[in-house]
C-alpha cells in the first residue's frame, strides 16, 4: 500500500508559485523550492515528477487564485468597459502585496536559456491565447459601444495586451498601484465611452452661463 503524502498539495504549490513568481523559472533553483516548501528534493520529484511539472501546476493554481477578474471582465457588455476592467484588474494584481510584483507568467518567461525555450514558447502562447479571447470579446460586444478608434477588435486587443505587459514589467521595477492606475487612466483617454455629451450650441440659446460673460475687448474690463 502506498504511503499517503505528508503534505497538502495546494499548500506546496502556493509556496512554489511564490518562488517562481519572484525568480522566474530558471532563477528558481531546486534548493529555493526545497527551502520554500520544506520538502526534500526526492519528495518534490516523487510528487511532481520534475521542476517543469511543478511549475506548470503552480501556473494553473496562479490562474485560479489570481486571475478571476479576467473572466468577470470578459462578461461585460461594452468593449471599453472590458478593456478598463481588464487593465485595472491587472494593475491591482501586479501590485498586490500578498505576492511578488508583476505577472507570474511574464516573470517565468524572462531570461530563459536555450534549454528552456520550449517552456518560454508555451508561456508566450498562453498569453496570446488570452489576447485572442480578448479580441473575440471586443468583436462580440462591438455593437454595444465604441471600439478603440481606427482599430479592429484584434488591434484593440493587442493594444490592451501590450499595456498589460508593460505594467507587469513596471510593477516588477517598483511602480506603485496608484502610478499604474494613472497610467491606465491616461491610456484610456483615447477610447471614447460612447456617453452623450452636452450640446455646446445650447450655450448660444439663452444659456444662463453666458449672461455674465464679458466680451473680449470690453472697455469696462
Amino acid at each position: 500500500m502506498a504511503r499517503p503524502r505528508e503534505f497538502e498539495e495546494n499548500d506546496v504549490l502556493r509556496k512554489a508559485m511564490m518562488v517562481f513568481w519572484q525568480k522566474g523559472y530558471e532563477g528558481a533553483s531546486i534548493f529555493d523550492l526545497m527551502a520554500a516548501t520544506g520538502l526534500k528534493k526526492s519528495s518534490i520529484y516523487k510528487a511532481f515528477n520534475s521542476k517543469e511539472d511543478l511549475f506548470w501546476k503552480a501556473n494553473e493554481l496562479y490562474k485560479t487564485d489570481h486571475l478571476g477578474f479576467i473572466e468577470e471582465a470578459l462578461k461585460l457588455s461594452k468593449p471599453r468597459d472590458i478593456a478598463m476592467a481588464m487593465l485595472v484588474g491587472e494593475a491591482d494584481m501586479h501590485t498586490d502585496p500578498v505576492h511578488p510584483p508583476g505577472c507570474f507568467e511574464t516573470n517565468g518567461a524572462l531570461a530563459c536559456s536555450d534549454e528552456t525555450q520550449e517552456l518560454q514558447r508555451a508561456l508566450v502562447e498562453s498569453r496570446f491565447n488570452f489576447q485572442r479571447r480578448l479580441a473575440k470579446a471586443f468583436r462580440l460586444t462591438s455593437e454595444n459601444g465604441p471600439m478603440l478608434p481606427n482599430a479592429t477588435p484584434e488591434e484593440a486587443a493587442s493594444f490592451v495586451f501590450t499595456l498589460i505587459q508593460g505594467m507587469a514589467v513596471q510593477a516588477k521595477a517598483g511602480l506603485s498601484r496608484a502610478e499604474l492606475h494613472k497610467f491606465v487612466e491616461l491610456a484610456m483617454l483615447g477610447w471614447p465611452s460612447g456617453e452623450a455629451r452636452p450640446n455646446r450650441s445650447s450655450r448660444q440659446l439663452g444659456d444662463p452661463s453666458r449672461e455674465n460673460l464679458v466680451p473680449i475687448g470690453d472697455s469696462n474690463s
